[in-house]
């Protein structure tokens, strides 16, 4: 595979701390809107129209919603990197994703069957993806290779604030579905307003002319980039949807701690873990712009992330899941900034950012196609299998921080 370069040189003109603060505050959003929904609330409705078969149910909207957001964000993210508008390239589609995510929330929350539960979710990847294809290319389109790093660390921040905002979805003061999607729609809403209102993108240079539908020309870098990323999203993607019923059915968590529900001690679980996760990717994301390093660092997160899942199949008693979520959470959030600098500086073309970024997206979007059938073979016939399917995800982490070792243009 050859690099195709259509710009000279990438963003040479430092970005502001302003430009900084709000682009984290809108990838705080972003997360925001998807880590409390997929993580806890679909699967608490799955639960509630499906009980005799939750698993199965959570699987198949699972499965569906990730084959949307597949399509969703490589188109979007070929469109947006065309649109010439008056607000930019990327705004038009981020304004347009966050009206269709709200209108999700509301079907998300009316669902009396599993088949709208199932068209929600579909939704929401799709309007989702809408947003978040333009809004992912900001880094790469704006921010120096120099800045890369420390800009990451910040964004950094949007996962663990999103893991977060469960426990605030959870608090006892909104028990429905309907006050739940409430709230995180307003969240949504006023961590994304300020980018919407203050950025302003750069006029779209000059680029040679080519086939609008000619096939990407990647490099053996953004390949390797891409197996890695891959691999380490299979073990996150498991996590994210599966947790609430490991805590229930494996680790016993209810009887463990009577008198507490399974999803409030979930998000006190997250929250507990989210400063490690956050000084962990923000150190990280500085330390990998200082030593001019960015494989080592990933190869170290792939490590952590590989030791909690171990942990989870190994130690199912309290506080075995407190030790393996800790663990699993730094090198979660180590490894999603550096690996985030990494890939915008292996990007083959700058014309395409938001296009190739779409295709990198894959890494996200295949691995939740792949989690719901790789939970239903590993859990075995009466779904209950749980250290199988955590030692085979820890295994897959350890393949993807090996695959990073590939990549020869960053170090």
């Amino acid at each position: 595979m050859k690099a195709v370069q259509d710009f000279e040189g990438g963003p040479a003109t430092p970005v502001s701390a302003g430009f900084i603060a709000s682009l984290t505050l809108a990838y705080v959003g972003a997360f925001i809107a998807f880590v409390p929904l997929l993580s806890l609330l679909v699967p608490l409705q799955a639960q509630a129209l499906s009980p005799a078969d939750k698993v199965g149910l959570l699987s198949l909207v699972t499965l569906w919603g990730a084959v949307v957001a597949s399509g969703a964000n490589m188109v979007v993210g070929w469109a947006s990197d065309r649109t010439r508008h008056r607000l930019g390239r990327r705004r038009p589609w981020i304004f347009a994703g966050l009206a269709g995510v709200l209108l999700a929330y509301a079907l998300i929350a009316l669902a009396a069957s599993p088949v709208l539960l199932l068209a929600g979710v579909m939704l929401f990847q799709l309007t989702f993806n809408m947003m978040f294809a333009p809004l992912t290319a900001v880094l790469a389109d704006r921010v120096p290779d120099r800045q890369k790093g420390r800009v990451a660390a910040f964004l950094g921040l949007g996962a663990p604030m999103g893991a977060a905002s469960g426990v605030l979805i959870t608090a006892p003061l909104f028990a429905g579905a309907a006050e739940r999607m409430t709230v995180l729609g307003l969240l949504v809403v006023a961590c994304l307003t300020p980018f919407l209102l203050t950025c302003r993108e750069p006029p779209a240079a000059a680029v040679r002319e080519r086939r609008p539908w000619a096939l990407p020309r990647l490099s053996a870098d953004f390949g390797f980039a891409w197996i890695s990323r891959f691999c380490l999203q299979i073990a996150a993607s498991i996590v994210n949807a599966y947790m609430l019923f490991y805590l229930a059915d494996h680790a016993g968590y209810a009887d463990q701690f009577p008198g507490s529900t399974v999803e409030s001690g979930l998000a006190r679980l997250i929250a507990l873990s989210t400063v490690l996760v956050v000084v962990s990717g923000f150190l990280g994301g500085l330390a990998s712009d200082r030593f001019n390093q960015r494989k080592g660092f990933i190869l170290l997160a792939a490590g952590l992330m590989a030791a909690g899942l171990a942990v989870f199949a190994l130690w199912p008693t309290w506080p075995g899941p407190l030790v393996g979520y800790s663990l699993y959470g730094v090198g979660f959030g180590l490894y999603t900034t550096v690996d985030a600098a990494l890939v915008a500086q292996v990007l083959p073309s700058r014309r395409d950012t938001a296009r190739d970024l779409g295709i990198m997206n894959l890494t996200n979007t295949l691995p939740a196609v792949l989690a719901p059938l790789l939970a239903l073979v590993a859990l075995g016939p009466d779904r209950q299998d749980w250290p199988q399917l955590m030692g085979v995800v820890a295994v897959t982490a350890l393949l993807g921080g090996l695959a990073v070792l590939g990549v020869r243009r960053v170090r």
